[in-house]
This record gives structure tokens, sequence and C-alpha cells, in this order.
């Protein structure tokens, strides 16, 4: 009896040490898309505190931009939508027969040269593009449609001043107007004047031999207007039909219900959009992608915050300040480009940019960044200008997943419910990035043909915690050698709700 017990004992100690066998989880070799652009941020000029004449005059000074570059520094953005009106900038008003008054060196046109001067020292690709024509909203001179030669004029004047006079080549793209498509926009709807005012920009820069592209139709994809011939839908699809020819880049945007993006569902919708898009052959992006809490439990949870920020307007996402927008979000910008997507702009970098009708009212405030540069000015509150939770996975997803990569999937992803994995490589590097977004947690081991020999750093983040340095920017908990995953026999354990990110990208 005891040689039975000293036997099983030793069999025992042997099943052990061989480890409990997990679950492989494989990337592909083939990847859903190629040349990838990069993820990156909206950042605006902050009309509203760019100069003495701004309506909360000159805050946004140098040493606060110098803080927000430094910011940026670590999150990398590889792509920047900056978009503006004329009248924020350049534009004064109409002489007597009704021609254009500009002035290229005022200092609303220099606060824009600020952050452009930061995209040009950083390699950024810069799309650029106006809210809407002056008339829209409410400047003299009856400019009031996209497709007014006035217009196109003096933006190409305006983006030929910014190219070719300041150097700015980060510029690369050009968006004739902000969602198109929208009850909300200067156009209501109107394709024919949004397609002849393309037209009209793509002959102009190429007679002013600007090598800028249309980026296009930068819709709000889900939202139909009863106003426009087309739907959301078929302004993408219309683009492609009509307008290939004179499109470089092509951009949709989208506000997703949480609900759509825990389940998945975003990925599925959007891969119906790549779908359209990819025989192209052209880069398609979100020009703006964000997440809302609106509907279910959810929407009623997320009502109880509205009292606690009496300055953020309707148009806002209190969940910036909780651990939760950084899984939603990030879910979402993962399946984005799970779906094929080459890149996406978060919405919005700085709560300092934005009011509603940006009417400059302080307590109106678009409070959807990763910080409010000027949260003591116009708070009285100096935690507001402190990184927010979100700032960890979004920088980090910026940061790692660098243009140029291919982007892959997992082969048998479907066997882990509501885990998403996407992962980019390039000759330098590979990344891999794990969300789960499930109510379980899991294990399993991770297998990927990985680009190079050096290790991989390991970033997580979980509700019980995250490491950040002094700065509040990520810190790698851990480290994993190449030759564990390219084995798959690297072992993961991911809780429920929480972010994985592996990388052996060096990043200057």
């Amino acid at each position: 009896m005891k040689k039975i017990l000293i036997a099983a004992s030793v069999l025992l100690a042997m099943f052990c040490s061989c480890g409990e066998k997990h679950p492989v989880l494989e990337i592909s070799t083939q990847p859903v898309s190629i040349g990838f652009l990069g993820n990156g941020v909206e950042w605006s000029a902050y009309p509203h505190g760019d100069s003495p004449d701004a309506e909360w005059g000159y805050l946004m000074t140098d040493e606060k931009l110098e803080r927000v570059c430094k910011r940026l520094d670590y999150m990398k953005p590889r792509i920047v939508r900056l978009m503006d009106v004329a009248g924020w900038r350049y534009f004064k008003g109409v002489d007597s027969k009704g021609n254009p008054i500009l002035d290229f060196e005022c200092a609303e046109v220099k606060m824009a040269c600020k952050l452009l001067d930061y995209c040009q020292k950083n390699n950024i690709t810069v799309l650029i593009g106006d809210y809407g024509v002056p008339g829209f909203w409410g400047y003299a001179g009856k400019i009031d449609r996209v497709d007014d030669p006035r217009y196109v004029d003096m933006t190409i004047k305006y983006i030929s001043y910014l190219v070719k006079d300041k150097g700015y080549d980060c510029i690369k793209y050009y968006i004739i107007t902000n969602e198109p498509n929208g009850t909300w926009a200067c156009t209501n709807g109107d394709w024919d004047q949004w397609q002849k005012g393309v037209e009209m920009f793509v002959d102009g820069f190429n007679k002013a031999n600007l090598n800028i592209e249309i980026s296009a139709p930068d819709v709000v994809e889900m939202s139909d207007n009863p106003h426009s011939k087309y739907t959301g839908r078929q302004w993408v699809e219309q683009s492609v039909i009509q307008m290939d020819s004179r499109i470089g880049n092509y951009n949709v945007h989208c506000y997703a219900d949480a609900y759509m993006v825990r389940d998945g569902g975003f990925q599925k919708h959007y891969e119906e959009v790549a779908k359209i898009l990819k025989p192209t052959g052209k880069p398609f992006i979100f020009g703006e992608i964000g997440v809302l809490y609106k509907t279910g439990e959810l929407g009623r949870e997320y009502e109880k915050l509205l009292p606690q920020k009496p300055f953020a307007s309707e148009d806002s996402q209190l969940h910036v300040y909780d651990y939760v927008y950084g899984i939603d979000a990030t879910d979402a910008l993962i399946q984005s480009m799970k779906a094929g997507f080459h890149g996406a702009s978060a919405w919005m970098l700085d709560d300092a940019m934005h009011t509603i009708g940006d009417l400059g009212d302080k307590n109106q405030l678009k409070v959807w960044g990763f910080w409010n540069s000027l949260g003591t000015e116009l708070l009285g509150d100096a935690k507001e200008e402190n990184i927010r939770p979100w700032f960890f996975t979004w920088s980090l997803m910026c940061r790692y997943f660098t243009p140029g990569m291919d982007v892959f999937n997992p082969v048998n992803e479907s066997s882990f419910a509501n885990l998403r994995v996407v992962a980019g490589k390039d000759s330098k590097g590979s990344t891999i990035a794990l969300i789960n977004a499930s109510d379980s947690a899991y294990t399993l081991n991770l297998k990927m043909d990985v680009s190079g020999t050096e290790p991989f750093s390991i970033y997580t983040y979980t509700e019980s915690g995250y490491k950040t340095d002094e700065n509040s920017f990520p810190v790698a908990e851990g480290v994993t050698e190449a030759s564990q995953i390219s084995s798959g026999k690297e072992t993961v354990a991911i809780p429920p709700r929480s972010f994985k990110l592996y990388t052996n990208i060096k990043v200057d």
C-alpha cells in the first residue's frame, strides 16, 4: 500500500510539473489590412482661448501647450484630425465687392501653426479641414455653400500658405466640411453641393501644385438625414461609385452605443463598410470615434453622473473620468482595426477645445478629452487638468501600432466569447492587443509569428489597478521572450473587463 501511495505521489508531482494545459489563441499569418496609417486624436486649435480677442482671452499659453505636447510625446499619435473654421482663423469678412479678406499672420493662425509645428516635428499625418462655411457660422459675406468659388479659393490660399510658406508637408489630406450628411451640417445632406465642392477643391489643389488629397466623405455612417437623397451608408457607397478618382483617403465617423461595442456588433457592422471600401485600394479610417451610454441600464446609470459635472454640455462623455471608458473606447478601436480600418482618431484630445455651438460658454463644455488643460482657469479645479484613465489604453494603441504595419486577427478567436485580439507587425517588431469585454476571466496560450527577437514588454489595465509613472504615463508590468510567443508557450491570464498589450516595438 505504501508503494502504491508513493507511486501515486510521484505521478501527481509529474502531472503538476507539466502545468495545466490552456487553449492556444493563434494569430493568423494573413493580414486583415496592410499599410496601417496609425491611431490618433482630434486636436483643435483652442478657438476660445487662442488669442487676446478670443472669448476666454489668451489662455492656451505656450506653457499650457508645452504640457499638452509632453503628453503627446508619450502617446505618439500617428494621425491628427485638425478641424477648424475659417472665421476662427484667417477669414476677416469681405470687401465691398464681396471678396474675402484674409489674414495669415494673425494670432489665431499662429495658434494653429503651433499645433502644426508639433505635427511636422513628429512626422504625424494631418487631416486638416473645416467645420463649415463662414456663413453657416454667422460670418458676413454670404459664403454659404461649399461649392462657392470664394470658399474654395480662400481655403486653397490658406492651405498653400501652410504647406508652401510654412513648410507643413505633414498635411496630407483635406476635409471640405464636417459630417456633410448630417442635419446639423452646413450642407444638410446636400450630396450634389458637396460633390461639386470636392471636385472644385481637387481641381484647385492641382492648379496650386499642392500635393493634398481629399479625405471623404467624413460622414456619420449610421446617421440618416431625411433631407438627403442618400442614407449614411449610401454616402459611403456613392463616394466610391461616383467620387473614387477624387478621393485619396476614406473616412467615416461613429459614436457607437456601448452595448453595440460590448457584444462585438461594432466590428460586424464596420466589416460591411470595409467591404465597400477595400476594393478602392485606398486607406480608410475613422475620422472621429467614440462610445455613448444612452440606452438600457447603462444609460440609466450614466444619467446619475450628470449632476456631478454641471459645466458639461449634453454633448459630453462623463465616463472619461472612469476606468470603464478605457475599456469601451479601446474595444471600439480594436474592433475597427479588426474590421480592416487603417486607423482611428479619438474624439477628442482636450476639453479646453470646444463648447456647445462653439460659442465659448464655460458652462457648456464638450467633455470628451483625456484632460482639460484649462481646468483651473475655467472651473477653478486643477484636478480637471490631470490625465484621465483612458489615456492609458488609447496611448498604447497609438504608440505601439506604428505606421506601415500589417494588421492581423486570430484564427480561432471565436473560441473565447467577447475576447478581442488584434496584432500588428513590421520588420522592426510586433504588437499584440487583447481586450476582454466579457464578465469571465480567460487563461490562454498566445502564439504569433512575431518579428524580431527582442523581449516583449507587457502592459496591463485592470479595474483593480494599472501601473503608471510620475507623469501618469503607462508603465510595463512585465516582460517575456519573443520565443515564448512564437512557440505558443506564452500563458496569458486576462481578467474580466480588462486590457493587455504585448510589444517589442522600440519607440524613441
